[in-house]
């Protein structure tokens, strides 16, 4: 707590709330662009990309929105008599109307009025045209509001060009806009609306609010830098992105730090190779074999787990086996595979791993001849832990 007055230190917990509110809306904004940076360039899938927005609490993907508008347009045209006024402007528009960008589709709908205009130039006449007419335009928008608010926009920059040909749309009813459409990812833009909900700034004279405004404002964005990297690393263990896991985790990785947020932790994978001759008693060559495989089970894995961060499986040597007067000893080679954090070389590494394999065996082989165990480690590459934990890394 800052020492000096009440009002000093509740001043200082409200500077801290607010930088708290303010880093924890950046980086919503942040990482929703970059969600949608990745789908557009088709690094991510688009369940995946709306699975971790709505995971994070922000905005879902923009939809394809169509608003439509009943009008009036006016406008006049040269035609030969009354009846072929009328006719083409009962099933057509002028064809400014059909080049407007953004696109805007106008469909008629009944003839209000077709008139001859005063005369004023030789030559056919003349008509001013009126036409009740449905009008729709397109708008990418994650809500229905933006989107009406998109479409008036651009319908207002189109009657200014419209004006400019003497063609009129008037009297524009906003009807609701209709069931929303996927937008293709090309037609996503990257901008975001700041994150809301955040937590309010209170009475700068009341410390208790003032330290419980702070808190909740520091959990909040402690909160969302731990639900980004939960889902980014789940998304690796669940192998969402397919393909070189190095390769992808890389990019999870490098999304990570963009934001900030700590870098995947770095292991060795390492493999070890334990060469053993197991005593296993009389009977025939299959009954050596057998119980070698029995004995075996003990330390033989295929889901790592905190006291056993490996795999772990092996097989007999049958053609080297031999046989005294003490029963039948069998070749057996053992391969582990495991990730080894917190090491700063690969040697460091391999004698680390040696030592786990070593225990493992000891320890799930009581009374296991060491003389007749060789262990040998290699390290295979040094990248990002191939064994992550969502939880708690």
């Amino acid at each position: 707590m800052t020492s000096g007055s009440p009002g000093d230190q509740a001043r200082a917990l409200h500077a801290e709330t607010t930088a708290a509110i303010a880093q924890r809306a950046a980086l919503a904004v942040e990482a929703r662009c970059a969600l949608i940076g990745a789908l557009r360039s088709r690094l991510i899938c688009r369940p995946g990309c709306e699975d971790a927005l709505a995971t994070w609490g922000l905005d879902p993907l923009p939809q394809r929105w169509t608003i439509s508008a009943e009008a009036q347009l006016s406008y006049t045209r040269s035609h030969t008599n009354h009846d072929e006024a009328r006719e083409q402007a009962r099933w057509g528009v002028p064809d400014e109307l059909h080049l407007l960008q953004p696109a805007v589709a106008v469909y008629p709908q009944h003839v209000i009025a077709v008139a001859p205009a005063p005369d004023g130039e030789p030559g056919p006449q003349r008509y001013g045209i009126t036409v009740q007419v449905m009008v729709q335009i397109w708008a990418t928008a994650v809500r229905e509001a933006d989107a009406r608010d998109a479409a008036r926009t651009t319908m207002g920059t189109h009657l200014r060009a419209l004006a400019e040909a003497g063609i009129a749309l008037t009297r524009l009813i906003w009807q609701t806009g209709d069931s929303p459409y996927e937008a293709p990812p090309d037609d996503i833009g990257t901008d975001a609306r700041p994150l809301v909900g955040a937590d309010s700034l209170t009475d700068v004279d009341c410390l208790t609010a003032a330290t419980a405004a702070r808190d909740g404002a520091l959990q909040a964005l402690t909160g969302l830098r731990r639900s980004i990297r939960a889902r980014a690393i789940r998304a690796l263990v669940d192998d969402e992105f397919g393909g070189n896991y190095q390769h992808a985790a890389q990019r999870v990785n490098q999304f990570l730090v963009d934001l900030g947020l700590d870098p995947l932790p770095q292991a060795h994978h390492i493999t070890v190779i334990a060469d053993l001759t197991l005593p296993v008693g009389d009977g025939t060559a299959v009954d050596a074999g057998d119980a070698a495989r029995d004995r075996m089970r003990a330390v033989t894995t295929i889901n790592p787990d905190e006291a056993r961060p490996w795999t772990a499986y092996g097989w007999t040597i049958p053609e080297n086996a031999t046989v005294d007067q003490d029963g039948w000893r069998m070749p057996w080679q053992h391969e582990y595979e495991m990730w080894l954090r917190g090491h700063a070389t690969g040697a460091d590494a391999t004698t680390a791993a040696e030592t786990l394999v070593r225990a493992d065996l000891t320890g799930a082989l009581p009374g296991i001849d060491q003389h007749l165990v060789t262990v040998t480690a290699r390290v295979e590459s040094h990248g990002i832990d191939f064994h992550l934990d969502p939880d708690s890394d």
